[in-house]
């Protein structure tokens, strides 16, 4: 018995997306990051200003702040649960505090809902990078069996 190992593009090769920073974070972890860093800068943000953080438009945005705030941008529903928190108004306005207590896990279904999301949709594009290997190499293999033509 023969083992098959893919070779060429395979995801091994591959720069992946799934082990950017961005990719691997929850809404507490977000929270947490964008707490820590709203608190020592200003208090609060509207949300034109996360996506001056996740923009990096003042050049001098830490890493993982961005990619927090880009996070947050991607789930709309999370941010406005957040901003939510100590007011039912929705103005696009967050303290520190909101952050803070969506990190200590004040959404409840909301975050586990998003975090849910995002594993299910990594699953799915590794599901469809998997997919597209096998087909590939099974074609390769079909080839090779094909009798002569006459």
């Amino acid at each position: 018995m023969s083992t098959v190992t893919p070779t060429g593009d395979s995801p091994a090769n591959q720069p992946s997306s799934f082990s950017s920073f961005e990719d691997q974070l929850t809404v507490a972890q977000s929270s947490k990051i964008l707490a820590d860093y709203v608190k020592n800068h200003g208090g609060a943000v509207w949300k034109s200003d996360l996506e001056a953080l996740a923009n990096d438009t003042s050049g001098d945005t830490p890493p993982e702040v961005s990619a927090a705030a880009s996070y947050m941008l991607s789930h709309p529903d999370v941010y406005t649960a957040i901003e939510t928190l100590d007011n039912p108004n929705a103005d696009g306005l967050s303290g520190h505090w909101n952050f803070q207590d969506a990190a200590n896990g004040a959404l409840g279904s909301t975050g586990t809902m998003a975090d849910l999301k995002d594993v299910f949709d990594r699953a799915i594009k590794s599901s469809a990078e998997i997919t597209k290997l096998t087909t590939e190499k099974k074609t390769g293999l079909d080839a090779t069996k094909q009798r002569p033509q006459n």
